[in-house]
């Protein structure tokens, strides 16, 4: 009886029996950017957005992939947007801060403040003056 030849070279043994692990696409990678846009501001989580934009991976496996795309892991892709949308609605509306800062998925005003410090961004001055403004 003759040996039979092992089909994979060694190095690849650890692999033997496993399936090749998903990639996500760039478009993939593009919904969960248009999902983060669209709901960051909906208190959704990574897990979230993983969900109802992806099948098939794991939140670490896509988290992986996500960051190496676009530089940013998923929160502080969510993040960001907040930011982004905080800063809009207080340049461009007449709304109070703290209605802004909670419309935005923040706790309240000095937890939006403590994120855009967080973030290395400036403040903007209505988040510091919030008497400044109407509701």
């Amino acid at each position: 009886m003759s040996k039979v030849p092992d089909p994979l070279p060694p190095h690849d043994r650890t692999r033997a029996g496993k399936l090749p692990r998903p990639v996500p696409t760039r478009a993939e990678i593009e919904a969960s950017l248009g999902y983060i846009q669209r709901h960051a501001c909906d208190g959704v989580s990574p897990y979230t957005v993983i969900r109802e934009t992806q099948t098939g991976l794991s939140l670490g496996s896509f988290s992986r992939h996500f960051r190496a795309a676009t530089g940013l892991t998923l929160r502080a892709a969510l993040r960001q947007r907040q930011l982004e949308e905080a800063r809009r609605l207080l340049l461009r509306t007449e709304l109070s801060p703290e209605f802004i800062a909670e419309h935005c998925g923040f706790r309240d005003l000095p937890a939006a403040v403590r994120a855009f410090r967080a973030a290395g961004s400036e403040v903007p001055q209505a988040l510091l003056q919030p008497d400044s403004r109407r509701a």
